[in-house]
């Protein structure tokens, strides 16, 4: 879809407009139909809340965050589907079951194979017709049964009890994602010597999978170096591959030049948050920090694509700001991505055997 953003009009302007009233953040005196100053808040309160860049820009993935944060458990019939069901009704459901002591996996708002079968396991539990489907009748049941004091998921449960007893020794016959953001179709953001964010990620994550073969792990690339996979496929890839972690790595950009320094985010929302990203995400942080000589701008919870749609643990890590002339020169570095493909090799070794 085009961006739509300030100074838009038209029908989709209108629909941004109607859902964002939907979801309590009301795009002000704005006139139906035109994107002007108080939906652009509105539209940046969305992205802040769900932990997407605060652009106050509509563009794919802010679309399909505005569509599935409009859905409320009970407005639709919830059942495995392909593709995936999303949204805010699957996330309450996930939430609730999860809290019941049925592991809906991650609670990501994705209704996927751990979800129904949580679902189904509910079901039976309590003697409902054993179906799948978030009907009436289960809705009821999952109501009745809800208590907002409940525990924490069973899926961070879960996490906690891995990051305490790690299960690997080496890092031999681990799965393993590096997905180099962007490509050649999508460039992203670019240095001022012309190199484009593709090709950066591409040459950091191209040197880590071959260093993580090297030692027996089983390491997979999301994209190639002429490909530009969107978001969801990338994911798809790692679900389908059944992977234990997932490292995305993409590069920053700010309106000033002055912005510098490394960040990292893993999946977290107002009411869960992944406690192996975040292990992972502060591990690899650390480590491109201190690599750098740059400044430690923090993990952060997020929702972006990679992190929300895959299974398996993930962050997104970005170690500079091409924007900004010093972070750019130390990026377009081929010694210096050499050493930050090395840092990512290293963090996961660490994290997955328990060393970290």
């Amino acid at each position: 879809m085009d961006p739509i953003a300030l100074r838009s009009t038209g029908p989709h302007v209108e629909d941004v407009q109607r859902l964002l009233h939907g979801i309590g953040l009301v795009p002000g005196d704005d006139e139906p139909g035109v994107f002007g100053p108080a939906t652009e808040r509105a539209v940046r309160g969305l992205q802040q809340r769900h932990g997407l860049p605060a652009d106050g820009i509509v563009d794919h993935e802010t679309w399909q965050v505005l569509v599935a944060a409009s859905y409320r458990l009970g407005d639709r019939l919830l059942f495995a589907t392909r593709p995936m069901l999303r949204g805010e009704d699957v996330r309450d459901l996930q939430l609730r079951l999860s809290r019941l002591g049925f592991d809906a996996g991650l609670v990501d708002g994705v209704f996927g194979p751990e979800t129904e079968r949580a679902l189904l396991a509910f079901q039976t539990e309590v003697g409902l017709v054993v179906d799948g489907i978030v009907g009436a009748e289960t809705l009821e049941q999952l109501t009745r049964l809800h208590r907002d004091h409940h525990a924490a998921p069973a899926s961070m449960a879960r996490e906690r009890s891995q990051l305490r007893r790690p299960t690997r020794t080496d890092i031999r016959g681990a799965r393993i994602l590096l997905d180099p953001a962007n490509g050649p179709d999508v460039p992203g953001v670019v240095a001022p010597d012309g190199t484009p964010e593709h090709a950066i990620t591409w040459a950091i994550a191209s040197i880590a999978e071959g260093r993580l073969s090297a030692l027996g792990a089983t390491a997979l690339l999301s994209r190639g170096p002429t490909t530009s996979p969107d978001a969801a496929e990338r994911a798809a890839v790692a679900n389908d591959a059944d992977v234990e972690v997932i490292v995305s790595i993409g590069l920053n950009r700010a309106d000033s030049p002055r912005a510098c320094g490394a960040t990292a985010s893993y999946f977290g929302t107002e009411t869960y948050m992944s406690e192996l990203g975040r292990a992972l995400a502060d591990h690899l942080l650390a480590r491109t920090v201190a690599t750098l000589g740059t400044p430690d701008c923090r993990s952060h919870p997020a929702t972006v694509s990679i992190l929300r749609l895959s299974r398996a643990p993930a962050v997104v890590l970005e170690p500079g700001f091409l924007t900004n002339p010093d972070d750019a020169r130390r990026l377009t570095d081929p010694q210096v991505q050499r050493r930050l493909a090395e840092d990512v090799v290293e963090g996961l070794v660490d994290f997955l055997t328990g060393r970290a």
